[in-house]
């Protein structure tokens, strides 16, 4: 009888201690989800060897966590860096990692920082891409011509595909229309850009646009029925200073003149129009940002602490990181409001965004 309530007590220990356990464990999911809930901004991590990783942070700035990823290279090796963002996810180009390419975008979930492929049956390593509410746009090409592939994002299937004149740089959507930027090298004398008008529904071609004298491009906005796009390099790989316009319904191409070289990324809010300095190799610049007033002629000139490697416009603010601060700048005067460091990782800072 002893022998018995000594076992039984020692099984009543053990459930105790399980249950202790189990308690503890859930306790540290929940504080875990508590930060992916609280988060407001997000950092990430990686390099074409090492795994990604996203560091998240409080609204003051505050470190809360850090989160592995299985993916590699996250957005390296695009010509588009920037992340588009659709129904509370985030879309990242990925086409290399290692010494592989991938066929397939990212798809990261703001809410519980999952992340899934949308692939291609094109084996396009996408370089070139865009989304909407429903489909995933993919592009890659060489110096001759460039495939591209449209994908169901619900069932990750493939859908139509179609292949491009020219080296595939940028791509939009709007409404029922792609706006595929390419360029054509048979000639390196005279090295010229083609916007590529394209059917979203069977990604026929409707019509092209050319613009002279162009290399390579690292933004594009429509705004209205206007085209905007940066002369990031004209035709001799030199860097630029004009903003090209591009009416829609006319055809008319206009130059803007900026009073600075090496555009890099294009903001619009309300009836401004911002135009970030940079380069592709991430070396040092004036660290200049251009605000052109779209109803009149009117520039302003404005000058950030940091450089402006990945930013926002977000409730007003100018939110920007050069992978060792975030910073945030009164959109009017540019005035500086608010900043915190980053904690940094072994790898490199690729990007962030912020959880609305």
């Amino acid at each position: 009888m002893n022998l018995f309530k000594t076992i039984t007590n020692r099984y009543k220990m053990i459930f105790i201690c399980l249950l202790s356990s189990m308690i503890f464990l859930q306790g540290c999911f929940s504080t875990e989800t508590k930060n992916i809930e609280d988060y407001k901004y997000a950092v990430i991590y990686t390099d074409m060897f090492e795994k990604a990783v996203i560091h998240l942070y409080n609204e003051k700035g505050k470190f809360l966590s850090k989160h592995k990823t299985k993916y590699r290279g996250m957005p390296l090796g695009a010509f588009m860096k920037k992340p588009i963002h659709m129904n509370n996810k985030i879309y990242y180009a990925n086409p290399l990692s290692k010494h592989n390419t991938n066929e397939f975008i990212l798809e990261l979930n703001k809410s519980n920082l999952q992340i899934k492929e949308i692939p291609n049956e094109e084996k396009i390593a996408p370089t070139v891409w865009t989304v909407d509410e429903e489909f995933a746009y993919m592009s890659e090409g060489d110096l001759t011509s460039s495939k591209l592939a449209k994908t169901n994002i619900a069932t990750r299937k493939q859908v139509a595909s179609t292949e491009l004149k020219g080296e595939a740089n940028y791509m939009i959507e709007h409404s029922d229309k792609l706006y595929v930027l390419t360029f054509i090298h048979s000639n390196p004398d005279d090295i010229y850009g083609i916007i590529n008008v394209i059917n979203k529904k069977d990604l026929s071609l409707i019509e092209t646009i050319k613009i002279d004298d162009m290399m390579y491009s690292s933004d594009m906005e429509l705004v209205d029925n206007d085209l905007f796009l940066v002369k990031t390099s004209d035709g001799k790989d030199n860097q630029s200073n004009e903003l090209i316009k591009i009416n829609l319904k006319n055809k008319k191409i206009e130059k803007i003149i900026l009073p600075f070289k090496g555009l890099r990324y294009i903001y619009v809010h309300k009836d401004q129009m911002f135009i970030t300095q940079g380069n592709s190799f991430l070396e040092p610049t004036e660290k200049k940002i251009a605000k052109l007033h779209l109803n009149s002629s009117k520039m302003d000139v404005f000058t950030t602490e940091i450089e402006n490697y990945v930013s926002y416009i977000h409730e007003d603010q100018f939110i920007t990181s050069d992978g060792t601060k975030i910073q945030i700048y009164n959109l009017d005067n540019f005035k500086k409001e608010k900043e915190f460091k980053l904690e940094g990782d072994e790898s490199l800072f690729t990007s962030f965004f912020i959880n609305d």
